[in-house]
């Protein structure tokens, strides 16, 4: 049986975002734990491969001997170094890269996140791919958490999760029953 691959979704780097926005310090480390324990129960972490949530996540997972993948648009080289496989867009178009990732998921864990965020929830809320939610976190995150479904077809219904524990076993047992 393949390996699962689970995303992390999320803010990028604070260098990408004014002063004062971003993610805190409190997402920072809640994307790091959710890393260590996907890599702890042998899932291959996804991300974006830039700074931020997706750094973190990365990072956890390496702490914890696991395989990450970024997915950026180039040119190679370029991700954060806590990611082991890049896989290269070299889409010119803002916002393709924001595709890719959620295709390559069984599951998603959304921590934040900007616009690039929601246009990955979206993705996969049209592809029927689970997302767990983080609950005390900012941007997309917390605005979709008041809706249990995106629109009235509810292609996937949103969970919830506490905390990083309760995010990773949630996103493992939803990809595992999709």
């Amino acid at each position: 049986m393949k390996k699962l691959q689970i995303g992390v979704l999320g803010w990028a780097g604070k260098e990408e975002y004014p002063v004062g926005n971003g993610p805190t310090n409190k997402e920072l480390e809640m994307a790091k734990e959710v890393g260590f324990l996907l890599a702890k129960a042998g899932v291959i972490v996804i991300t974006g491969g830039k700074g931020g949530v997706m750094e973190y996540a990365a990072r956890g997972a390496k702490e914890s001997n696991g395989t990450t993948i970024g997915v950026i648009t180039g040119p190679r080289g370029t991700s954060n170094k806590w990611t082991d496989i890049e896989i290269i867009t070299g889409s010119k178009i803002a916002g393709l890269d924001e595709v890719f990732i959620p295709l390559m998921c069984d599951a998603v864990i959304v921590i934040g996140g900007g616009v690039g965020t929601l246009q990955e929830i979206s993705v996969c809320y049209r592809n029927k791919i689970p997302i767990i939610v983080m609950k005390n976190t900012f941007g997309w995150a917390s605005k979709i958490l008041k809706e249990k479904y995106l629109d009235s077809r509810k292609t996937v219904k949103i969970i919830s999760a506490k905390n990083p524990k309760d995010a990773v076993s949630g996103a493992i047992k939803q990809a595992k029953t999709k």
